[in-house]
């Protein structure tokens, strides 16, 4: 068994120029490893998206890539997962992530079975406030609570995290979908974003027993960035992490790191 790919998936024939941006930098950081693209059926690709040294195309239904929903459906299917048995983990490199420097083989080596850019605050808080946050997040997520009808914000607060940049273990993910099935057909059966497959997988999986090693936020900063990039860089003292996700809705913060790495935004 390989110990990981990289599993970028793409549904479209053509690149916008930000994806385009997403894919060189794979190339030029993450060249090395096996890499499959998961993608319809029935689309030809662009010819530069296999551009890699152990690079293959990995189909599925049409179905799946239709829209947010359909992706939701296969990332929380077994029959995603189970095309994947020939590695350990693979890395989720959607071509909204960037990747800074190759720590693949060192997040794999740390144990965890999934990793993501944790979903942090805007603002620091006073100790005092944070402690009672801390309160509210913990009850929100035993209980599950709600507003309007979706898991509420603190459930959502530091939670590790977005599935745009991922690390996950190929087996776990395989064994979970066909044990929760109860549990992902309630989370398909809504529409709102607070119940896509990567709030199942940091949410959801956890909620009642410890199912998935998932790191806490702190060191999961250190893995990706996503919400607030500015705060997060100043979390990490200033160092950039493995990788980010969704740049594009941060061009003020990412600019100019971009920039010195030959990237115009």
């Amino acid at each position: 068994m390989q110990k990981v790919a990289i599993v970028i998936p793409c549904y479209k024939s053509s690149l916008t120029k930000h994806e385009e941006i997403a894919l060189a930098q794979c190339k030029k950081i993450l060249g090395q490893y096996p890499v499959r693209i998961a993608k319809p059926e029935s689309l030809i690709l662009p010819a530069e998206i296999l551009d890699f040294a152990d690079c293959a195309a990995v189909n599925f239904d049409d179905n799946y890539f239709a829209d947010i929903a359909g992706y939701n459906r296969l990332m929380l299917s077994a029959e995603f997962y189970k095309r994947f048995t020939g590695f350990e983990y693979i890395l989720i490199y959607q071509l909204d992530a960037f990747v800074f420097k190759d720590e693949l083989e060192n997040w794999c080596s740390k144990g965890y079975d999934y990793i993501g850019a944790p979903w942090i605050s805007r603002k620091s808080r006073s100790p005092l406030k944070q402690v009672l946050v801390n309160i509210q997040r913990n009850w929100s997520y035993r209980f599950d609570l709600k507003k309007r009808g979706v898991p509420n914000k603190y459930q959502f607060e530091n939670r590790v995290g977005n599935g745009g940049f991922s690390l996950r273990r190929v087996s776990a993910f395989a064994d979970l979908c066909d044990e929760m099935v109860k549990e992902i057909d309630y989370y398909l059966s809504q529409t709102a974003h607070q119940y896509n497959e990567d709030a199942f997988w940091s949410l959801e999986v956890n909620r009642h027993k410890k199912r998935l090693e998932i790191p806490v936020w702190r060191e999961a900063l250190e893995f990706c960035y996503e919400t607030y990039p500015d705060r997060a860089f100043e979390l990490t003292g200033h160092q950039l992490p493995f990788g980010c996700h969704d740049w594009d809705a941060y061009p003020d913060f990412w600019r100019p790191i971009f920039k010195e790495l030959g990237y115009d935004l």
